[in-house]
């Protein structure tokens, strides 16, 4: 192989990865809230229209827009898999504890402005049907598989295909003489 070649080899596979990294970083480019500064320009989260929400935003209910860094560990929960409020937050955000890939708080998630995670229904409601300071008291449901939407859910027995009684598939000869 001539010096050209594998020249021209890596000069490709440099530009192949800078495209790659280039794509990756621009699905990236929202993680967490956070964005490049040419992503963002397009982007103006200065403004939400909350005209339609009840209630006065930052008093009844939080309003992130990111998943804040809070003490809340996947660690400290009752039961993995499940669902988790995190009352740092006023129970705006919530995790989903499994098997650590996504670290020590799970896989973050924001409910929208003006809903808040209902550990009771496993769901973001309305800010005014969540009790948040009640969240813990709900965390022993994710041991419920019938609440839980994580957890294993138990096999329901299969009862026997019973043949529908049909006298033509039964006797047939009768048809016949």
């Amino acid at each position: 192989m001539s010096l050209k070649t594998i020249i021209t080899v890596v000069a490709v596979a440099v530009m192949c990865c800078e495209t790659i990294n280039g794509a990756l970083k621009q699905r990236q480019a929202y993680y967490n809230g956070y964005s490049d500064g040419h992503v963002q320009n397009h982007k103006d989260e200065s403004h939400q229209d909350l005209s339609k929400v009840p209630g006065t935003p930052g008093v009844d209910y939080p309003i992130y827009h990111a998943v804040p860094e809070t003490n809340f560990n996947c660690k400290d929960v009752p039961y993995a898999p499940g669902m988790y409020a995190n009352v740092e937050t006023g129970c705006q955000a919530y995790h989903i504890c499994h098997d650590g890939r996504e670290g020590h708080q799970g896989a973050s998630f924001l409910c929208t402005n003006g809903t808040l995670f209902n550990q009771k229904e496993f769901t973001c409601d309305w800010w005014y049907n969540v009790d948040c300071s009640k969240a813990t008291y709900y965390y022993e449901l994710n041991t419920d598989a019938t609440k839980n939407p994580f957890a294993p859910k138990p096999k329901v027995p299969e009862e026997p295909y019973k043949q529908p009684y049909n006298n033509y598939y039964q006797s047939p000869k009768q048809y016949y003489l």
